[in-house]
């Protein structure tokens, strides 16, 4: 048995221990586990204090990152651009901090009074959210 049938009987035995080693069926591999993680979207609320504020007042911006209904408290970016519709060039970009139960904050100044649309920038739980308002600041 040293012919052709022999060396693809041998070929076929090799390929199918091959596979039968690959297999993941309980031996002791973990490989990537994705039980743990859910799919449900990142919710992302933007807000700031004063909610009507003026030029040159120090302005708080405030991100609630929760899933679920739960706070999201380890969030890997949350950064807040502010950018002066009249002119995009004029342009703030603050990194928020954490506050506590899912909410992160910043504080800046707009020293002009004009239109501003706010985004905020969440990466969470490997979701990306960039919800975007609209702000004016008053004289």
């Amino acid at each position: 048995m040293s012919g052709p049938f022999a060396k693809r009987v041998l070929l076929f035995l090799i390929i199918a221990g091959a596979l039968t080693g690959c297999s993941s069926g309980g031996n002791g591999h973990s490989g990537t586990n994705m039980s743990g993680m859910s799919m449900e979207p990142i919710k992302v609320e933007l807000s700031w204090s004063p909610p009507e504020p003026k030029a040159k007042q120090e302005i708080t911006f405030e991100a609630r990152v929760t899933r679920g209904g739960e706070a999201i408290e380890d969030a890997e970016v949350v950064r807040f651009e502010i950018v002066n519709t009249a002119d995009v060039s004029k342009k703030l970009e603050l990194a928020g901090k954490p506050a506590g139960k899912g909410n992160y904050t910043a504080e800046g100044m707009l020293t002009e009074a004009g239109s501003y649309s706010v985004t905020l920038h969440v990466t969470a739980r490997t979701q990306h959210s960039m919800p975007t308002r609209s702000l004016t600041v008053r004289r």
